[in-house]
């Protein structure tokens, strides 16, 4: 028994290691002004000039982004949210992704992936969390449920 345990929390700590040094080069603080309009044609900064906020790194063809859509759309209507659509075609091609799977975010697309690497972004999904006064204060890649965004803009809310 205790010998399955021990596996559990290898896997857990093995999970959470891949995950801190995934974002480790991930910014913080100010972000990188973002110049594009979204696909809905209003200015980026604006869709998170509200805080907190969320700015989600994410791409058609990552299975994990797709795990997390409803946990996204779950907190779209909550909080100011703007989204990246990383290397996932072009301005069509990404807005019948959003209307096959019926998402009603805020998207810029970053065909070229230049947006992503002011952000530090090297996997998707990527999740950067801003405070009130729109400093990006925590930051993750990887599975995040409904319960954890929420968690983590309650704490940036409280900064």
């Amino acid at each position: 028994m205790l010998k399955k345990y021990g596996l559990y929390l290898l896997f857990t700590v093995v999970i959470f290691a891949g995950q801190f040094l995934r974002s480790n080069n991930l910014v913080t603080g100010t972000p990188p002004a973002i110049a594009q309009s979204t696909l809905q044609n209003q200015a980026a900064p604006a869709a998170i000039s509200q805080g907190p906020g969320v700015i989600y790194f994410w791409a058609e063809w990552c299975g994990v982004c797709r795990l997390m859509q409803s946990a996204i759309s779950a907190i779209n209507p909550d909080y100011p949210l703007l989204t990246v659509a990383l290397r996932s075609g072009d301005d069509a091609e990404v807005n019948m992704y959003l209307q096959s799977k019926q998402l009603s975010w805020q998207v810029v697309n970053d065909q070229q992936g230049l947006i992503a690497n002011t952000y530090g972004v090297s996997a998707v999904p990527a999740v950067f969390f801003t405070d009130s006064n729109g400093k990006i204060v925590f930051t993750t890649t990887g599975y995040t449920s409904e319960l954890g965004l929420r968690l983590r803009l309650w704490l940036a809310a409280c900064l």
